[in-house]
């Protein structure tokens, strides 16, 4: 019997537009309703998740930072892994030399060690680009650059960070060529104790080892009573292999996943444009005791 639906969010749960529709808004309240806990289990920070949950009326559970933290519905903390301050450092000398800038997630938010015009040069002429490689539609509006500059904090220089009192979660940075990163992530790969991973072709995703989609639903499903084959988990991206892995468990490939996630999954559902949670929380109501996508 079906009990948790744990879901990604970009490329995923969000359309082109980064919003959550109002099908899959309905669907969820419906799958809580029945009694079946949803869960969102992401790489973006938790003030993130927080401010696209704030206006649908949904409540859950949340896996933030490729599972560098999970967070309970009311905001109090399940589970953290920081990167040890070397590890950070290492990481921040490995991006300079490829001329990467690190977007660095804190237990308090989003860290810059780059002044705000440059973050915002950075998030015009890098990121959106980025992005815009494997989603051709995505949408990123000057209000958008601007609220992702206010909500990030500015320190002097990386030092600052390395030396201050927050606690690093998970380090990303992006690139619009594909082939850049190949050496970056094979280079970060060296540095022991870290997991390394990517949402799209075009980033890089750092976190401690023990911070990973797959072992943070693990330790969830492991508090709260639940079996891996009582669960379904779905995903798009390589940052999700870990969760759909998972002996047992359910694993749902979106549409518009990358290859080698659709050949570890069970089941493929719709696109991230086209409802594809919902049409899996349909399938879940149908017969839970049973579950399949028809």
């Amino acid at each position: 019997m079906i009990r948790l639906l744990a879901s990604d969010m970009d490329g995923t749960l969000l359309n082109s537009h980064r919003q959550i529709s109002e099908e899959n808004i309905n669907a969820i309240k419906q799958l809580q309703e029945h009694g079946i806990e949803f869960i969102i289990s992401t790489g973006r920070e938790h003030q993130s998740v927080k401010e696209l949950l704030k206006d649908t009326g949904i409540h859950c559970d949340m896996i933030c930072a490729n599972g560098a933290a999970t967070y309970d519905k009311d905001d109090n903390v399940l589970f953290q892994h920081f990167i040890e301050k070397d590890k950070v450092r290492q990481i921040f000398d490995t991006l300079r030399e490829y001329d990467m800038v690190p977007n660095i997630f804190t237990e308090s938010g989003k860290i810059s060690a780059v002044p705000p015009e440059e973050l915002r040069t950075y998030i015009q002429n890098v990121m959106i680009p980025s992005f815009q490689v494997n989603h051709p539609d995505f949408v990123y509006t000057k209000e958008d650059i601007q609220s992702r500059i206010d909500e990030t904090t500015f320190v002097p220089n990386e030092e600052s960070i390395i030396n201050g009192d927050d606690k690093v979660l998970k380090i990303i940075s992006t690139y619009p060529n594909p082939d850049v990163l190949v050496p970056v992530r094979e280079a970060l790969k060296k540095i022991p104790g870290l997991a390394v991973s990517y949402t799209t072709h075009t980033d890089v995703e750092v976190t401690t080892t023990s911070a990973q989609k797959g072992i943070a639903l693990s330790d969830y499903a492991k508090k709260k009573g639940y079996d891996f084959h009582e669960m379904v988990a779905v995903g798009d991206s390589d940052n999700d292999y870990s969760m759909l892995s998972l002996p047992h468990i359910h694993s749902v490939a979106m549409a518009n996943a990358s290859p080698h996630i659709k050949e570890i999954c069970t089941y493929q559902t719709r696109q991230n444009t086209d409802d594809g949670i919902a049409y899996i929380i349909r399938c879940i109501l149908t017969d839970r005791q049973n579950f399949k996508l028809r």
